[in-house]
């Protein structure tokens, strides 16, 4: 049990740092993931946090590689498999090399064979941080395409060098041939399963999409399982499991005509399942990083509390010579990316500094064994604190340093005006539906509340909601006192049923003298009414009597006359007893009431709409709808499939109408279509049982 709630905690952080971002979005993401976890370790559940790296390297590494294959371009890879090679394993073997004497001759305590381990461990990159750091920088796009595939090799190189290394440590011998070789079978052998495993699976898929068992429920989570499958299949067979994911990845991405002979459907929740999931893992590195580093830092400082500055030191002087090193080998196109000479030096900065560290790192560091020859590994807090120094170091650099080399992107169509077009569209539509349809109104409505819900994501103005929802509550005391005024419904319920809406109000309202005012004028509008009620009915009888008097009469009909003007008053002052029956007209009275001021508020909200103020109109609009669809017992859904096709009907005749005239660019034009199209295909498919 305490597995699950450490893992459901661990999630939970990678969730709320998530959600932090967007607010800064100026700090990268990773950041905020560190910092949850970092809070995180104050659980005690965390204290002394061991990370399994077996399970890892399973869980989360695995699928992740495999995603990174799964969308690299087989073509781009095959036209720079020289520059894979260089980047990911000749660069990679001379940094291992090269760093690990600098660690050995810095800290001469340090075995040389653990000191490779070391720099194994520090040597792979991981594209997905740099993405995070450069969201809105113009990365060039040689230089992101290098560091993309390169990423997804020099994972392997690493983790192979870092496996030489210990076994050189633990065994006290190596061989420059037998390592070679054993570098060569581990390398070679696992690209070599990955792909004959992948041409399986995906053989497999097809057979399932071609049999008819194409369902989600069936093809997603044999997708997902895949990569877990094929890692311990390699890893059984004592080769580079993340090689083997990675080049069953780069199958499944050559066979994408094959994949794509399935549903839209499928390919959609496929498509949002490996969103998710690859987002959830990526966040969840760097928060077990978070989590990590209070314990490290403990050990550290109980075991070498004199060596720290130097423990330190060597961290930051690995971190330069990794940077030196990768700017000499792109600045002299050693890389081969074939940069032009004008653009070296900058892409040499930017490749050398997008070097960042992360996942393969964090998860060789803490397979370190616990354990040597029935004693504490050695060095084993030293490797792992040095290891999440370079980590964060690589994160910080860049963050700081990139945005003064590299400019803003420039996107093909800018957000801002997506979002506003997006939301003119949805006001072009559902105005012309409100107008147009010859449905009922609550279905009409419960339409343009779904598309206007999906116009934008922003969160709507408190203040402007509040005084939309003022206006709307007094067209419903405007309506309730017209029909007490015609006598459509009684005036005494008329007085009820504002108490309670006044009730209401004041529970959404933080002003309170709004609901005083609006209560007041009710008020008097009724005392008003029955006092020239009473006047009218008294001038009626004064003039009946006057009619009497004018003319002969008898003693009998004038005393006839009286009980008729008592009878009269007796009436009006009357209050009828509770029963069954009077039920029965309260509750056709509420009705009545609901209906014409359901009618009223939507024609009100409807006439007040506008781009500026869609997002607040349409969260008063689906207060009303949902209040509305709780006591209409005449609901009747079939008619929402036909006024969905008749709202994006006039989706497109908007973008089309504003593309001929020149008033959308040709980019803009297109994302909205696309827009259009998906979420015509969505809500269509969610309409569809019901018809």
């Amino acid at each position: 049990m305490n597995v699950f709630y450490a893992v459901l905690l661990l999630v939970l952080a990678t969730i709320v740092a998530n959600t932090i971002y967007p607010y800064f979005p100026l700090i990268p993401q990773a950041f905020y993931q560190i910092f949850a976890g970092a809070i995180l370790s104050l659980v005690p559940l965390y204290h002394h946090f061991v990370l399994e790296p077996e399970v890892f390297m399973l869980l989360i590494i695995a699928p992740l590689m495999f995603y990174d294959g799964r969308n690299a371009d087989g073509k781009e890879l095959r036209r720079n498999v020289g520059s894979v090679l260089s980047m990911a394993v000749v660069l990679a073997i001379l940094t291992v090399i090269l760093m690990g004497y600098v660690s050995h001759a810095m800290i001469a305590s340090i075995p040389l064979a653990l000191a490779f381990a070391l720099a194994a461990i520090v040597t792979p990159t991981d594209a997905v941080a740099v993405s995070s750091i450069t969201t809105n920088m113009a990365v060039p796009e040689r230089v992101m395409g290098m560091l993309e595939r390169e990423s997804l090799f020099n994972d392997a190189s690493g983790l192979v060098a870092f496996s030489l290394a210990l076994t050189a440590f633990t065994t006290g011998k190596f061989s420059v041939g037998g390592g070679i070789k054993h570098f060569l079978v581990v390398f070679l052998g696992g690209l070599l399963i990955g792909l004959v495993l992948g041409v399986i699976a995906v053989w497999a898929r097809v057979y399932l999409v071609q049999s008819g068992k194409d369902s989600a429920s069936v093809i997603v989570p044999y997708d997902v399982l895949v990569p877990f499958l094929i890692y311990l299949a390699a890893e059984h067979a004592e080769l580079s499991g993340i090689l083997a994911v990675v080049a069953a990845g780069l199958v499944y991405s050559a066979s994408n005509n094959q994949l794509r002979l399935s549903s839209t459907q499928l390919q959609l929740v496929s498509r949002s399942t490996w969103s998710i999931i690859t987002s959830v893992l990526n966040g969840f590195v760097f928060v077990l990083l978070g989590v990590s580093l209070p314990t490290v830092w403990v050990n550290i400082q109980q075991d070498h509390t004199k060596s720290l500055p130097t423990y330190l030191l060597l961290a930051v002087t690995l971190y330069l010579v990794m940077l030196a090193l990768r700017y000499l080998w792109i600045r002299f196109d050693w890389a081969l990316i074939h940069s032009e000479k004008n653009n070296r030096r900058k892409n040499a900065l930017v490749g050398a500094l997008s070097g960042v560290h992360g996942t393969i790192t964090l998860a060789m560091a803490f397979s370190l064994p616990l354990t040597f020859n029935g004693a504490v590994f050695p060095f084993r807090n030293t490797m792992i604190f040095i290891a999440a120094v370079v980590i964060i170091l690589s994160l910080l650099v860049p963050t700081i340093v990139l945005p003064f080399v590299l400019p803003n992107k420039e996107l093909p169509v800018d957000p801002a005006t997506a979002l506003k077009e997006r939301k003119a569209l949805v006001a072009y539509a559902t105005d012309r539906l409100a107008q147009e349809s010859t449905a009922d109104s609550a279905a009409t409505q419960s339409v343009i509340e779904i598309l206007n819900s999906q116009a934008t994501d922003q969160r709507p103005d408190k203040k402007k909601m509040q005084a939309i929802l003022n206006q709307a509550t007094q067209v419903e005391v405007e309506t309730v006192q017209a029909f007490a005024d015609d006598g459509t419904v009684p005036q005494s319920f008329a007085a009820r049923y504002v108490r309670v809406l006044v009730v209401k109000s004041q529970m959404s309202s933080n002003n309170p003298f709004v609901n005083l005012t609006l209560w007041a004028r009710f008020v008097w509008h009724r005392v008003a009414h029955a006092i020239v009620h009473n006047r009218r009915r008294d001038k009626r009888i004064a003039q009946q009597r006057q009619q009497l008097q004018q003319r002969p009469h008898s003693a009998e009909q004038e005393a006839a006359q009286e009980r008729r003007i008592a009878l009269q008053k007796k009436q009006g002052n009357r209050r009828p007893l509770r029963n069954q029956r009077i039920d029965q007209q309260r509750r056709e009275n509420f009705y009545k009431i609901e209906a014409g001021v359901y009618n009223n508020v939507i024609d009100f909200l409807t006439k007040i709409a506008s781009v500026d103020n869609q997002t607040e109109v349409n969260t008063v609009r689906n207060y009303y709808n949902a209040r509305h669809r709780r006591v209409d017992i005449n609901q009747d859904d079939s008619q929402q499939n036909e006024l969905f096709i008749q709202a994006f009907q006039f989706e497109y005749t908007y973008v089309r109408e504003q593309r001929n005239a020149r008033k959308l660019s040709p980019e803009l034009a297109d994302e909205l279509y696309q827009q259009i199209s998906t979420d015509q295909m969505l809500y269509m498919q969610e309409i569809a049982p019901t018809d």
